[in-house]
């Protein structure tokens, strides 16, 4: 047995370098979340088919995106006040999770509620689904906390990794088990049983959490505003006064508007016009996911040698192309439609895997350092009302539009040209940061 005395020790001494323990429990809770992050998220794998297959109608689909975000809007103030509050950083999110693995399991039940099952799916969507997405707002302030501003790089890459590798197993396990099973019922017991694991992993993830060191709060970053319009409304008017924040937050809102509008349309698109089925689903997933994984070390070198600025042009430019791929895919000829859209939506996706990896680092260099998890709370108010609202209004207007093929050509039209807004507008603001830079350094020589 000396091999595993050996193996104690080499583990043993890994966990007492703080980096590298930071590493290893980063990637672990990234990998349990993204599992149920993959499956049973808002726009998770498993949650549109659990609808569809549970009979849902398109404007229900629309709502699966606008009942979990409207309640996450609901929750972010007050946790982020709490969370201001707390001076261990960990414990709001341990709790979170927590909470996160009873609800699933409640959630996995709701075949069982009869002609009542659509009411409950709503019901335990927005506690499931919604605390989800408040987890991933107070994960941010977290992750600020317990990770030094020159690591954050590194180990916010070192966890995608590991988020990707889910990425791609989890949805192609729960594709390939539904597409061999011929009726909803059948398929309904094989998603209740990801739930119940989506719920015990969760409660696995608030171990994780529990474990990681540092997080500690000083005294002024725990100087947190009150619950009263008064104290809060100092806050906005505070930043309202701050350029660099506002100048971070007008740009993002419209990047995100058009990220978000297209989210259900996206799966509808998939499903009624270009003709995936589960199998097929599952497989773009993976093949999203492994093209984003290659590609996330050049993203990471850019936003190492040319900043977040130039980097984050990247996935804008890659959901500028998304409204394409959906068009090319509409205008080839039906039997080659899955494989066209498989093949470029593969390929113009994988510059997607810098989104959040921009996000996160421009986020937490816009917001000052006091009240920071209710500012970022407030600024995911608003960001999560964006994702709850834009994909129900891109359906209602699919359906004003007529809701046939030529609708959802004007509509990935419309989605186009507000990406393309997007672009240009951080294009111009890479271009004038690079200019401020070279003015700086001919200044300093």
């Amino acid at each position: 047995m000396a091999w595993w005395g050996r193996l104690r020790f080499s583990v043993s001494r890994l966990f007492q370098d703080n980096h590298s323990r930071r590493l290893l429990l980063f990637g672990c809770e990234g990998a349990l979340l993204q599992f149920v992050w993959s499956i049973a998220a808002a726009g998770g794998f498993g949650t549109n088919l659990y609808a569809t297959n549970l009979g849902a109608t398109d404007a229900q689909i629309g709502m699966t995106q606008l009942v979990p975000y409207l309640a996450a809007v609901a929750l972010l103030l007050p946790v982020g006040l709490i969370g201001d509050r707390m001076k261990d950083a960990r414990i709001v999110p341990a709790a979170i999770m927590a909470f996160l693995g009873a609800m699933y399991m409640l959630y996995g039940t709701v075949p069982a509620m009869g002609e009542h099952r659509m009411t409950f799916f709503f019901v335990f969507l927005a506690l499931t689904a919604g605390f989800l997405s408040t987890y991933n707002s107070i994960w941010q302030s977290f992750f600020g906390d317990v990770t030094p501003l020159e690591q954050r790089n590194r180990v916010y890459a070192f966890r995608n990794r590991f988020v990707y590798v889910v990425a791609m197993a989890a949805p192609v396990l729960c594709g390939a088990l539904l597409t061999a099973l011929p009726d909803s019922e059948s398929k309904l017991a094989v998603l209740r049983a990801f739930f119940y694991l989506c719920g015990a992993l969760c409660l696995l993830n608030a171990f994780v959490i529990s474990r990681m060191r540092g997080g500690r709060r000083s005294p002024e970053a725990t100087s947190a505003a009150r619950f009263s319009p008064r104290e809060i409304g100092g806050v906005l008017r505070g930043l309202v006064r701050d350029r660099k924040f506002m100048a971070y937050f007008g740009g993002v809102m419209l990047f995100y508007m058009g990220w978000h509008m297209d989210w259900s349309m996206w799966y509808i698109g998939q499903t009624q016009y270009i003709g995936l089925n589960e199998a097929e689903l599952s497989l773009y997933t993976a093949l999203t996911s492994i093209s984003q994984l290659l590609l996330m070390g050049a993203i990471v070198k850019v936003i190492d040698r040319r900043g977040t600025g130039v980097a984050f042009l990247c996935p804008i430019l890659s959901l500028v192309f998304c409204p394409v791929v959906m068009l090319v895919g509409l205008h080839v000829p039906e039997g080659a439609r899955a494989v066209v859209f498989l093949a470029l939506g593969t390929l113009v996706c994988a510059p997607q895997s810098g989104t959040n990896l921009c996000l996160v680092q421009m986020l937490l260099a816009a917001v000052p350092q006091r009240n920071r998890s209710l500012i970022i709370s407030l600024h995911m108010m608003v960001v999560t009302l964006s994702n709850a609202l834009m994909p129900y209004l891109g359906v209602r207007l699919y359906e004003a539009m007529g809701a046939d093929r030529r609708a959802l050509v004007l509509f990935n039209m419309t989605v186009l040209c507000i990406r393309l807004c997007a672009f240009a507008l951080f294009s111009l603001r890479a271009l004038r940061a690079r200019r401020a830079a070279e003015s700086e350094r001919r200044k300093a020589v």
